[in-house]
């Protein structure tokens, strides 16, 4: 009797123990990184894991998530890509050009979702955006540069010397040049470049501009953005007008920006990772540029910083704004 109670006992702590391990063979597991942690790109990190929750694939109980951060590193970020790969994730999700390029260059075999990438194209990440084929697609989140450049004029009629701030290494900023000189010469606006190949020589580039532009706009250039607070500084003090080309840049001090919603974005992003989890071929999923699929965008003005800059803000442009900061 005591044998049989044993046996039973038994049998019981080993279905007991092999219920997690039948749980965790279920488990879907993706690896995210980024270059660097600013505002837009973690409001889109978190739209894709709420986008996946939504599809079913809750972090903790059906998806597990690995999140890597390499602080402006792209030897970290080469680094990470390597362990990503080891690890074997079902879906690898970079944010950023240079992580998505890392991430790309690592593996031909993991499907890769990329977001926050201004040019796919242009950075190599993808041959073309409809049935982009290998194991890669993803969203642009390319700025409506020609909205911006209108916004700035609402604030400044007389506008025509537009300074840019960038890192020249970044295939993104490269990119947003090329559109902004576009747009700017439709605008009869000339472009005054300033290049920044690291943070630390962000404020140096950006004092170059004082007296040479009547505005400096700052791209969607994760080198610049992570010293955005510097750059609004420098505005304050010399009544230059700062001009952000990605919208959480305005609560750091931009005095306006219209742009994307990068949560929005984000949850684009997640649902394609959640197409490839549900079993769809990474290739065939087309890649998409946010701004044409939404034209409803979001402006945003930072009143305060805006007038410590030596700007009026339109009352047309108050009225028409998504949110004000006072």
């Amino acid at each position: 009797m005591k044998v049989a109670t044993l046996i039973r006992a038994g049998m019981l702590a080993l279905a007991t123990a092999a219920a997690p391990v039948a749980h965790a063979a279920d488990m879907k597991t993706i690896a995210i990184s980024t270059i660097v942690e600013v505002p837009s790109l973690m409001d889109g990190k978190q739209g894709i894991i709420d986008a996946l929750a939504d599809r079913g694939y809750i972090e903790g109980e059906s998806l597990q998530i690995e999140y890597q951060n390499a602080n402006g590193s792209m030897p970290t970020q080469q680094q990470i890509a390597k362990k990503f790969v080891g690890n074997a994730p079902d879906v690898i999700v970079p944010i950023t050009t240079p992580t998505a390029q890392a991430m790309v260059a690592s593996t031909k075999d993991i499907p890769i979702v990329f977001v926050m990438v201004t040019d796919p194209l242009k950075a190599k990440l993808i041959e073309r955006y409809e049935q982009p084929g290998a194991n890669v697609t993803g969203v642009s989140d390319a700025a409506p540069i020609g909205q911006q450049l209108n916004l700035m004029l609402e604030f400044l009629p007389d506008m025509k010397t537009v300074g840019f701030v960038y890192n020249p290494g970044l295939d993104n900023a490269l990119a947003a040049l090329a559109v902004l000189k576009e747009e700017a010469e439709k605008r009869n606006l000339t472009v005054v470049e300033s290049a920044a190949p690291t943070t630390n020589e962000v404020i140096l580039a950006t004092k170059k501009l004082i007296g040479k532009v009547d505005a400096v706009y700052v791209p969607d250039d994760t080198t610049v953005v992570a010293a955005m607070e510097a750059i609004v500084k420098i505005g304050w003090d010399v009544k230059m007008p700062i001009f952000s080309g990605e919208t959480s840049g305005v609560e750091r001090g931009a005095a306006a920006s219209v742009g994307l919603n990068y949560y929005a974005v984000g949850r684009l992003a997640g649902d394609m990772v959640a197409d490839v989890l549900d079993g769809k071929p990474v290739g065939t999923i087309d890649a998409v540029i946010a701004k044409d699929l939404n034209d409803k965008f979001e402006t945003l003005i930072n009143k305060s910083s805006a007038e410590k800059m030596g700007l009026t803000v339109p009352q047309s442009t108050l009225d028409a704004a998504t949110k004000i900061f006072e």
